[in-house]
């Protein structure tokens, strides 16, 4: 390749007086000007004899094969510096807005029918599909003229996007796909015990993907101890139940299994969390996480197996996008019941015992009186009643109006702001249950996190 810069500056010449020149040599040519040739050799000082000017040596810059390509070149590159000259003069602008949105104003180039698709607008604008969404969008033409192409369409283009809240459906796609290549579900004739006991495995507040170090708190806490605290759970309480005679199993998901709901990193809310995993990494090692618990404790109990999800204040969202997962990977199999009911509440009947869920951050104290009006028949038909909730990480027991409201233990551990809000000291556990169908609560266990 030609550098003609460099070939240029051989003959003490920029590209500017060498195109000056060459019009001198060919005004000269067609007799328009009254210079001699060595009138035009020293007007630009060219090292070169007046013969190897007049006949347009093959063997210097005035040659035909040169100048064609000198000429090529520039038509070339005219065409991207008019278009990169457009954009550089063009004043972007980039801002962070106090509602947590973000504005981008820039010059891109896109095709017309482009841009209406909002995939298109956030890549243009350099932003990652996956963790940013459009908010809105405003495209104005902005035309610039190409020697070579000659008009090129552009677009002054103002967005408006915020951190993504979701899981888009390509991820979901693509989380499946692997799914189904790992991941078979396991179809066993189905369980159907009698006369035995209801198992109840609340793992509450595991919040996984915190991520906190043990030179800020007691003890460090991060994605993969939090599966280890969830296997320990799944384990011990097989272990402890073998030869048991289970009749059923629930099995309540949600209740802030993920630390945070965006990925953003931040909760349902749009707090911050300190994390150590993205959230599409987090998503799909936490339905891996489920779906492994899930099918070790009805294939080794045993039993049938109700799931259900109580959404949290971190993980609303993902706790139920979560469960559709669950319900995608098990619907086939005649031991596993994924209960995709949207309440906020949850109650679970087995004989004379009544059991609600919820995660206990929006109820407050109402909660004493909300299973009497959401759950009448059940309530009617039960001698033995009981509310059970997370949320705040320790245990609690209170009794109203004939109802034992439990706020049951974490094995989550403390990060940061709960450590520097002075909120330490509780026990790390998952508490167990056993339920008899006519004698009510027949014993619990707990799974202790040393």
């Amino acid at each position: 390749m030609i550098n003609f810069e460099e070939e240029l500056q051989k003959y003490g010449l920029t590209a500017e007086t060498y195109e000056q020149c060459l019009e001198d040599v060919s005004n000269k040519v067609l007799g328009k000007i009254d210079l001699d040739w060595s009138d035009i050799i020293d007007k630009y000082h060219l090292p070169i004899a007046k013969d190897t000017l007049r006949k347009a040596s093959s063997q210097s810059i005035f040659g035909n094969v040169f100048v064609s390509e000198y000429f090529k070149n520039k038509s070339m590159s005219s065409s991207i510096s008019d278009v990169e000259k457009a954009k550089s003069s063009y004043k972007s602008e980039q801002s962070i807005n106090k509602d947590g949105t973000f504005t981008s104003d820039k010059l891109i180039s896109i095709k017309e029918d482009e841009l209406k698709n909002p995939v298109s607008l956030l890549k243009a604008h350099g932003f990652d599909i996956r963790e940013w969404e459009l908010v809105s969008a405003r495209n104005n033409i902005w035309n610039v003229y190409s020697k070579q192409d000659g008009i090129q369409e552009l677009y002054s283009s103002k967005i408006v996007v915020k951190p993504r809240t979701d899981i888009s459906l390509g991820e979901i796609e693509e989380f499946y796909a692997e799914l189904l290549t790992t991941y078979s579900s396991p179809i066993v004739k189905k369980y159907e015990n009698k006369n035995g006991l209801m198992f109840e495995l609340p793992i509450v507040d595991l919040h996984l993907g915190k991520f906190s170090t043990s030179d800020i708190v007691s003890a460090e806490y991060n994605t993969q101890i939090a599966r280890d605290c969830f296997n320990k759970v799944i384990d011990t309480c097989i272990s402890r139940l073998q030869g048991t005679n289970i009749e059923r199993i629930i099995f309540p998901i949600g209740n802030d299994f993920f630390h945070y709901d965006a990925v953003a990193s931040t909760t349902t809310g749009g707090t911050p969390q300190d994390t150590d995993v993205k959230h599409q990494t987090l998503f799909k090692n936490g339905v891996l996480l489920l779906i492994d618990g899930i099918t070790k404790l009805s294939k080794e109990l045993e039993a049938p197996i109700e799931v259900f999800c109580i959404q949290g204040n971190h993980d609303f969202l993902s706790s139920y996008h979560a469960l559709m997962s669950l319900w995608c990977y098990f619907h086939d199999n005649e031991n596993v019941y994924v209960n995709l009911g949207t309440s906020p509440r949850k109650y679970v009947q087995f004989g004379k015992c009544l059991l609600g869920f919820a995660h206990g951050d929006k109820e407050k104290k109402r909660i004493e009186k909300i299973m009497q009006v959401e759950a009448a028949e059940m309530w009617g038909n039960t001698v033995y009643r009981e509310f059970h909730l997370g949320h705040l990480h320790s245990e609690q027991v209170t009794e109203d109006g004939g109802i034992i409201i439990r706020n049951l233990s974490s094995v989550t551990g403390t990060d940061a702001w709960h450590h520097n809000s002075g909120y330490v000291g509780a026990i790390r556990k998952c508490t167990c249950f056993l339920w008899d169908k006519e004698n009510g609560l027949d014993s619990t266990f707990n799974v202790v996190i040393n």
